[in-house]
């Protein structure tokens, strides 16, 4: 029997489930993101090409929305790749019975690839109309002193056909890994491994790119221009993402010693056995508050009346809503994936008498601790960033006041999405331990 026969009956027998429409949704959201930041990019590049604008205002203002692109591909990367696990998660027993009863490795990984793409062409078609529809809400923005046109915001066809393919190409990858516990064994499935602990050379990427920035931008011990001090700002971002990870591990073990409370020992214990993960899920809003920390300070450099400094403050604000609305649907889909990859422990757990209301404390508590961290070393990373003109930036609070508001913004929706994922806890704990 052909992968592709038994993946059809496979699909026949369980039918459409909640985590199918979840994974959907998922894919959705990633596409018709990574769509709307290509539609900005694009229209700063018409406004360029066509002589509308300045050309060395234009070519800084593209060069900046390069930036918050890159900015928000993590998380749309992480987004599609939860999607893959929540889609499998449900399917994976299944996979390894088969696998059991006979079947291939390769009837296998076809059958996890077909539904991990059936899944991503339905988000990717829904994620284009998304986009679409917000096409002329974007419009009203302005930037460059005039607001966009839907002409502009709609990149050529071949945009389009290109996200699309990227974001079907990460869902193909993300189930081929996913997967590699099932080629081990085909009792894979069953195996708990535990992750290994970060190392501390982590510390010394950071420390070496702080030192640099300070010694360059702060004291200009070396003067070598602004594109090269830009440059050392994205070094100086990345190392943060490179720190982010043994940040959250250091405090999830400070956190799990000093733990009182059977939920926060819990939630702790499973960041410590994957602080990257954790990390992935709130690094890119954390990345975007620290980004628009920096851009916090462009009125007050340029006295508050400057249309560059308007467009940057718009653009950090645009920024973090877009990393805050992904991160808020990537909580909720990683932690409802994260329910179900421990449905055994929710099982466990529910059968030694530990109660629901704590095992949903421990799933909330599990995204609060790494989006704290994270959110938390983010603003200190940016407020290093300021140090050279900080007596400038405190001299205008309401930039101050928004980035501030706009970071707990995003933090609170991020911790009511996760909401999404309790009202597993109890169906798969229940369900589990009654079979």
């Amino acid at each position: 029997m052909t992968a592709l026969r038994l993946w059809a009956r496979l699909a026949r027998a369980t039918g459409p489930r909640a985590t199918d429409v979840l994974s959907a949704i998922a894919f959705a959201f990633a596409t018709a993101a990574l769509l709307a930041v290509l539609g900005g990019v694009n229209a700063f590049r018409m406004r360029l090409e066509s002589g509308a604008v300045d050309r060395f205002d234009g070519e800084f203002v593209l060069t900046l929305a390069f930036v918050a692109a890159a900015l928000l591909l993590p998380a749309v990367w992480t987004l599609a790749q939860a999607a893959v696990r929540l889609a499998i998660a449900r399917r994976d027993d299944r996979l390894a019975a088969l696998r059991l009863a006979g079947a291939t490795r390769g009837q296998v990984s076809a059958m996890a690839v077909l539904d991990a793409l059936a899944q991503a062409v339905v988000g990717v078609a829904i994620g284009a109309v998304l986009a679409l529809a917000v096409t002329p809400l974007i419009a009203r923005i302005e930037f460059q002193g005039m607001p966009f046109t839907i002409a502009e915001l709609l990149p050529p066809a071949w945009v389009w056909l290109a996200a699309a393919g990227a974001v079907l190409a990460v869902a193909l990858g993300a189930a081929l890994a996913s997967l590699r516990r099932v080629h081990v064994t085909p009792l894979g499935v069953a195996q708990r491994v535990r992750g290994k602990r970060l190392s501390l050379w982590r510390i010394l990427v950071f420390v070496a790119a702080a030192a640099a920035y300070v010694a360059i931008v702060v004291y200009d011990v070396v003067d070598l221009g602004i594109a090269f001090s830009i440059a050392l700002i994205a070094v100086f971002v990345l190392a943060y993402t490179v720190l982010g990870p043994l940040i959250i591990q250091g405090v999830a073990w400070l956190v799990a010693k000093g733990a009182r409370r059977p939920a926060t020992l819990l939630a702790a214990r499973r960041v410590l056995d994957d602080p990257r993960g954790a990390f992935n899920i709130v690094g890119a809003m954390a990345i975007a508050v620290l980004a628009g920390g920096f851009a916090s300070l462009a009125p007050a450099t340029a006295g508050g009346a400057d249309q560059m400094s308007t467009d940057m403050a718009t653009g950090a604000a645009l920024t973090i809503a877009i990393a805050g609305v992904l991160g808020a649907v990537l909580a909720g889909i990683a932690q409802s994936a994260k329910v179900l990859d421990q449905r055994r422990e929710h099982r466990a757990m529910h059968r030694m008498g530990v109660e629901l209301p704590v095992m949903r404390a421990a799933i909330v508590r599990q995204v609060a601790l790494p989006l704290l961290v994270a959110v938390g070393g983010a603003a200190a990373a940016a407020l290093l960033l300021i140090l050279p003109t900080f007596l400038w930036w405190i001299q205008t609070p309401g930039s101050i006041i928004m980035w501030a508001l706009m970071a707990v913004g995003a933090v609170g929706l991020t911790l009511a999405a996760t909401a999404c994922a309790l009202p597993l806890v109890r169906r798969v704990a229940t369900e589990l331990a009654a079979a």
